[in-house]
């Protein structure tokens, strides 16, 4: 006996070990206690552009005897949604303490319909298989949520098949951007403040990665884009497997105004259906996600001139393995 418990602490002492065991349990800490706060919340809350979309692509598709999943519930609103249609059953899934917010709002506005399940969703089964699995499982990154490894999962044990996930359907788009002047965060070697010098870590150079690297900002920081937006993946949550994430991506482009370029923007868009799509362009909507720029050395470009941009995502979930590289 004492063998066997000496051999389950081996295990798990291993495990935690493991970058890659303690990356997770960190984020799903965080992750859990993030959205927990009203704050958060609300500003979900108030992205109208958002809730419409939600809206419109819920009460659309919703039919009054299927069953839906809903993941990530929150304070319930996707579920409140779909109770609209009178469904035969809605799961709603949170792992935090916000699910007692969301049953308490259930009760305020006379909702019955619904079964709060406070679990971690790859701990959740269901009599049923589920008709639709409605999620916001996205970050300002779109994958930095886990939301493929969550949706893949229930869709792979609990969603019928030809059963439909909303959202589904992503597009990802990089663009080298020029930030409005005050909103320019410069590497630590590239400051000269009035002549104090800091061009001393070369070092650094090498290790741009995402934990010390992406600036977050809001749409109305940025001045200009340098060039079209290049997609660089579509995929459908419905066909693809993970692995189907393209990580590697090797790009040029042509510049189209005079300007310094400060980084290279990520961005999305979110399809519902076709006449159904939410965007986090920042030239063109302002949603809750904030912007990240991808930091880059800053360089002047002139219109005509060539750009040439590496990006690289071993774990699109984990933030740690992204790289990129802007070719100067």
């Amino acid at each position: 006996m004492k063998q066997i418990l000496l051999n389950s602490l081996g295990k798990i002492y291993n495990k935690i070990k493991s970058s890659e065991y303690f990356s997770k349990l960190y984020y799903s800490v965080a992750n859990r206690n993030y959205f927990n706060s009203f704050l958060e919340q609300e500003k979900m809350l108030a992205d109208k552009g958002r809730m419409d979309a939600y809206h419109k692509a819920i009460t659309s598709q919703v039919k009054k005897d299927d069953v839906v999943i809903d993941l990530g519930t929150g304070t319930g609103i996707l579920s409140f949604f779909a109770s609209q249609k009178s469904p035969k059953k809605i799961y709603a899934i949170e792992h935090g303490a916000i699910i007692e917010s969301a049953k308490k709002i259930a009760v305020h506005n006379n909702i019955t319909s619904i079964e709060f399940v406070n679990l971690n969703s790859k701990n959740f089964t269901a009599g049923d298989k589920a008709d639709i699995l409605i999620h916001e499982q996205i970050g300002a990154l779109l994958f930095d949520e886990n939301m493929n490894e969550n949706i893949l999962d229930l869709r792979d044990r609990l969603l019928k098949p030809g059963g439909k996930i909303l959202p589904g359907k992503f597009e990802v788009y990089l663009v080298p951007v020029k930030l409005k002047s005050n909103y320019t965060v410069p590497y630590i070697w590239e400051q000269n403040i009035h002549g104090i010098k800091y061009d001393c870590f070369d070092e650094l150079k090498n290790d741009i990665s995402a934990g010390y690297g992406i600036l977050y900002t809001r749409p109305e920081n940025i001045d200009c884009f340098l060039s079209e937006p290049e997609k660089i993946l579509f995929f459908d949550l419905e066909k693809m497997n993970d692995k189907d994430i393209q990580r590697h991506f090797s790009i040029k482009s042509r510049i189209i105004k005079d300007s310094e370029c400060n980084g290279i923007c990520f961005f999305f868009d979110i399809i519902f259906d076709d006449n159904n799509k939410l965007s986090t362009n920042p030239l063109t909507s302002s949603t809750h996600w904030n912007i990240p720029i991808l930091r880059t050395e800053a360089k002047y470009f002139k219109t005509g001139d060539e750009i040439s941009y590496s990006f690289e995502c071993k774990d699109p979930a984990d933030l740690s393995t992204y790289k990129w590289n802007l070719l100067l």
